[in-house]
């Protein structure tokens, strides 16, 4: 040993095993011979077993597992293979001084750590192909004939069929240790399988079997929570981005798992996480509404109303039930898979904030709509209807309908004005598009003072006359504020074309055709009182387009001729003087549901005062808790955190470490 400690030649180990085998063998026929204590041949290896043992140094435990991996296939498809003369020679001389039965335990630990090491080596990252049943194969053809050598040498003593048997079990055993060794692999990758789903589905089938076989599935649990805490849920993450990866969870560990046991055991921190959100419920909504989501695009599954996951029903008609897993929390208990779609809602307590929130984006999608082609929004509000019901969107149904009516009575007002002008002024005799709303029922619009001047004005009451004429028992009321214009403004030396121009800005582009110069002061005010920042930003678009220029001290000019044109965008095509109303500019003009609802919290924000200038510090659930003392709070803990995010923009209030308190 010495000479290998210097050399680290496991041919010289080799060489003292053999050279010591021969020296049991010669003296072995005689030594029994003259001392009756050895009781045969036996005592007298297990003797002399005993006493190599106690004289080997500590350095051969590390030149007996060398030995063993040298004589394993390596997993370098260059080097060359181990040669099995060579192993059948160091596993005999091994077996004939007994150390391969006394050292069967170092003997395992090398094989389970060689293939460990394979299945790393091979399988990391491999998540387009399962490759549970190629490390099978392979250790079917390469592991198991070895297992067959080095074990029926160590108990060579025994018969064929005890041999057998013991190579059989020793097989499975460590099959099961190549199985577990993938299981924990795929387990440590399974937030990157889960981003990279649904092309890592065979990853998932090859986790799923791994799981079954070995109970591995707590050890998923841990690392997956782990995971998702430390790159998911933290303030630097986008909640969509979220959202798509609780999705992508809930699909994988279906997979999995399909009676929900590690979904419910894994979806409990991001559902607390996503309930903290204020953006939260408006994101889901977002995706339902959009004709093709990413998010939520269940094309495969049956559209099915939305399920309340918190009442639990035993179907004693479902032939497919399972029982619980061994393993599963105190707390699940095992119910029909739900929708996807049922388990987001399921975040908060009611889906009444949802059905609120969706009439306030829904009303936003059909006024950003120019073309007047809903049908990929119909069609939505059809399915949304079948998860939600219909009495739930009945005012989404109104606001469908006041858009199709729309479309018709612009039309009709249109054809009306054309007949009756026909000849003189041609089709375009009224270039102005409404969209009619009932104030009821469409969630509330911000309010603006805007008065469109000049011959903006006479297109409106020229189309509330015709209005009045083709519906005499309706009144419209134009909201100046929302919509787009297409124009062409004609100048001294050229014609400037545009679209989508807003209201504001084509109301103030109006003024300077009478004048040539405005202070922005004086164009508020003669737009019925507009404030100085709005009318300074549309007048900045006028001056990006090259149409007005700044002469100092809140004076504008109009430039019938041009000057050098400042680096700009691209003119758009021509286009006739139309005007839009009633259809969005921005999102920003509607006001959002929980801004809503937060405005309607207002006459709570004494008792919140007093709460936390009493207490100091308070969590939600908290103030939640003692405003329920109150018999005419009836609100839930979302729209009482919605509030109290909409205070802290106010800077009324500040939250750290999950309590709120007064901002002095």
């Amino acid at each position: 040993m010495n000479e290998y400690e210097v050399a680290e030649d496991l041919e010289v180990v080799n060489r003292m095993l053999e050279r010591v085998g021969e020296w049991w063998d010669a003296w072995g026929t005689y030594v029994p011979l003259f001392n009756p204590y050895l009781e045969g041949s036996a005592g007298y290896r297990r003797t002399c077993s005993i006493h190599l043992n106690q004289t080997l140094p500590p350095s051969f435990a590390r030149a007996f597992r060398e030995l063993i991996l040298s004589t394993l296939p390596s997993s370098d498809p260059e080097a060359p293979p181990a040669d099995p003369a060579r192993s059948q020679v160091i596993f005999t001389n091994l077996a004939n001084i007994g150390l391969l039965s006394d050292h069967e335990h170092l003997m395992g630990t090398t094989l389970k750590e060689f293939t460990t090491n394979y299945v790393k080596e091979n399988c990391a990252r491999v998540w387009d192909r399962q490759v549970w049943n190629e490390m099978k194969d392979w250790f079917t053809s390469t592991i198991q004939p070895w297992i067959e050598v080095a074990y029926t040498r160590t108990w060579m003593k025994t018969d064929a069929a005890d041999s057998r048997a013991v190579v059989e079990t020793v097989s499975v055993r460590y099959l099961w240790h190549m199985c577990e060794a993938l299981a924990q692999l795929r387990i440590s990758e399974i937030f990157d399988i889960i981003v990279d789903y649904p092309d890592s589905t065979p990853a998932l089938n090859d986790l799923k079997e791994c799981l079954f076989q070995t109970g591995t599935r707590r050890d998923l649990v841990d690392t997956l929570r782990a995971s998702t805490k430390k790159r998911l849920l933290h303030p630097g993450a986008d909640t969509k981005d979220i959202l798509t990866q609780y999705v992508s969870t809930i699909r994988c560990l279906r997979v999995l798992d399909p009676l929900g046991s590690l979904l419910f055991s894994v979806a409990d921190p991001i559902r607390q996480y996503l309930r903290e959100r204020p953006d939260t419920i408006r994101t889901i909504v977002q995706h339902l509404i959009e004709p093709k989501s990413e998010l939520i695009g269940e094309d495969n599954e049956d559209i099915k109303p939305l399920q309340d996951t918190s009442v639990l029903t035993d179907d004693y008609g479902d032939f497919t039930w399972m029982p619980e897993p061994a393993d599963a929390d105190a707390a699940f208990r095992s119910t029909r898979q739900t929708d996807i779609i049922s388990t987001l809602v399921s975040i908060y307590d009611s889906k009444d904030i949802f059905v609120k929130e969706l009439q306030i984006l829904l009303g936003k999608r059909l006024l950003e709509i120019k073309d007047q082609n809903y049908d990929a929004e119909i069609r939505n509000l059809e399915i949304l209807k079948l998860r939600f019901g219909d009495v739930a969107l009945q005012v989404c149904d109104v606001m469908m309908k006041d858009i199709t009516d729309s479309r018709r009575s612009d039309t009709q007002i249109h054809n009306l004005r054309s007949a009756q002008g026909a000849g003189e002024v041609g089709p375009n005799s009224l270039p102005i598009h409404t969209t009619v709303i009932s104030r009821l029922f469409w969630p509330p619009v911000q309010r603006s003072s805007l008065v469109m001047p000049g011959q903006f004005r006479k297109m409106q009451e020229d189309y509330a006359k015709a209005f009045s004429v083709t519906k005499p028992d309706r009144k419209i009321r134009f909201m100046a504020n929302i919509g787009s214009v297409s124009l062409d403004l004609e100048l001294k030396d050229r014609t400037v074309s545009l679209t989508d121009v807003t209201p504001l800005q084509a109301a103030i582009i109006e003024l300077f055709s009478s004048k040539e110069v405005w202070a922005s002061d004086d164009i508020g005010k003669e737009l019925g009182g507009v404030d100085v920042p709005s009318v300074d930003k549309a007048l900045e678009y006028w001056m990006d387009h090259g149409v007005v220029k700044s002469l100092g001290n809140k004076q504008f000019q109009l430039l019938e001729v041009a000057e050098e044109r400042k680096q700009g965008g691209p003119r758009p095509e021509p286009a006739p003087l139309t005007l839009s109303l009633l259809v969005e500019e921005s999102p920003g003009n509607m006001v959002e549901a929980q801004d809503q609802e937060a405005e309607q919290m207002r006459v709570y924000w004494q008792f919140i005062q007093g709460m936390l200038t009493n207490f100091g510090t308070l969590p939600t659930d908290r103030i939640h808790n003692m405003l329920k003392f109150s018999q005419t709070y009836n609100k839930t803990r979302e729209q009482l955190a919605a509030f109290l995010e909409a205070l802290k923009r106010e800077g009324l209030v500040d939250f750290r470490d999950g309590t709120w308190r007064l901002v002095k």
